[in-house]
């Protein structure tokens, strides 16, 4: 029998601070169970605190957890909510129309019944947005900044943003009366994550099981780090942290393709031909409305998207390497980024579910430098670029021994 005795030193050290520690017992026989390789016998034989082993679930107990979910109601979307929903709509429509993928992207992660009763997902996709109506329902400055970014990131994800979405975009900041420097300063937290260089900077790995591992290695530390950005639920603060998750992405894709030995590769085309921008905009937002009514749900929600998103994108980055190794000509619409994207995220669904748990110590480790790092960028006493460093020097550069690839 293996012992993960990493994982059970990081539960020792939560056990300090704690009164209690619960465990799940698997179901394995007492035999099993009370052999000295077990977790649950290693944690409780060196905890500094009493250790409850509880069994798992009966099939009664589960059915009436079930029931209790199944007849709770669903969180819906507030009316400031809806309004901010319908100005990314809005600014989408801009250039005439909304994807198909992007529109399967928005229901995909804002469900029909978080909608409040008497809206469609068909209404809203299909009939004209009136900007200037929808703008006056927002009045929380936070949701103001929050709406501003937000649309922001969606027109300039594209390669270029159109002139349509840039009179939507000036709209907004003129209806909400913002200053000019609160203008740059959300500007920036998209610009300074999206304008990467196309110049390869790093060294390229010709030997394939070191490159293999390596990357995997690489795309399981950022989607960590990612998840941790995401699971801030702060209206307050999250527009800075969901920047700073972005930023992650974006490196990751880069650092990837330096890895590949691709000497001049442009990461903003690539990112928007593989993942658009609605639909992870909406899904951000929707993190953050539901943390409002469920904090919990929220924060997991967050961190979740944030994973699942951050791993898909690396896994189908590689593919995209590995095609155009053996294929230089290959294009990214011949690959079909978008699907390759959506399948390597439903598989990331497994992989978020093995690293909850060093996710969540992460989060707990780094919580509260995170929140005085993004409070110093969101006063402007710590610039963009160096928040976005310090970020990553906190989440990149520690070690994971929890992490495992397999």
């Amino acid at each position: 029998m293996v012992v993960n005795e990493k994982l059970g030193d990081s539960i020792l050290k939560h056990a300090a601070t704690v009164d209690l520690v619960v465990m799940g017992r698997r179901r394995r026989g007492q035999m099993l169970e009370m052999m000295t390789g077990s977790l649950s016998q290693f944690v409780l034989h060196r905890s500094p605190c009493p250790v409850l082993i509880v069994p798992e679930p009966t099939t009664r107990q589960l059915a009436y957890k079930m029931l209790q979910l199944e007849s709770s109601q669903p969180p819906l979307m507030s009316p400031e909510s809806l309004a901010r929903l319908k100005v990314l709509i809005g600014v989408a429509q801009a250039d005439g129309s909304i994807e198909q993928q992007e529109r399967l992207w928005l229901e995909a992660n804002v469900k029909q019944e978080n909608l409040p009763t008497g809206i469609s997902w068909e209404t809203l996709l299909t009939e004209p947005v009136d900007l200037a109506l929808e703008l006056t329902k927002i009045t929380d400055p936070t949701q103001q900044e929050l709406t501003y970014y937000a649309a922001y990131l969606l027109a300039n994800t594209d390669v270029k943003c159109r002139p349509e979405e840039q009179q939507a975009i000036d709209l907004i900041a003129t209806t909400f009366n913002f200053t000019a420097s609160k203008v740059d300063r959300l500007r920036g937290l998209v610009d300074k994550v999206t304008n990467f260089p196309t110049i390869s900077k790093g060294e390229s790995i010709s030997d394939p099981d070191r490159r293999s591992a390596i990357i995997e290695e690489k795309i399981l530390r950022y989607a960590t780090a990612a998840a941790v950005l995401g699971s801030d639920s702060s209206p307050l603060l999250g527009t800075y942290t969901q920047s700073a998750a972005l930023g992650l992405q974006m490196i990751l894709i880069a650092e990837i393709a330096d890895i590949w030995g691709a000497t001049e590769f442009a990461v903003k085309p690539f990112f928007e031909e593989m993942v658009g921008s609605l639909g992870l905009v909406s899904a951000w937002l929707m993190a953050l409305d539901l943390a409002k009514l469920v904090p919990k749900v929220g924060a997991s929600f967050g961190a979740a998207d944030a994973f699942t998103a951050t791993w898909a994108m690396g896994q189908t980055t590689v593919v995209y390497f590995e095609a155009a190794n053996s294929k230089p000509e290959v294009t990214l619409e011949a690959i079909a980024l978008r699907q390759l994207f959506k399948q390597h995220r439903k598989a990331a669904e497994a992989m978020y579910d093995r690293h909850e748990f060093a996710i969540e110590a992460q989060k707990q480790e780094h919580n509260a430098q995170i929140e005085a790092l993004t409070k110093a960028a969101k006063a402007g006493t710590l610039s963009t670029e160096n928040y976005q460093k310090r970020l990553q020097q906190l989440l990149l550069t520690v070690q994971h021994p929890q992490l495992t690839l397999s």
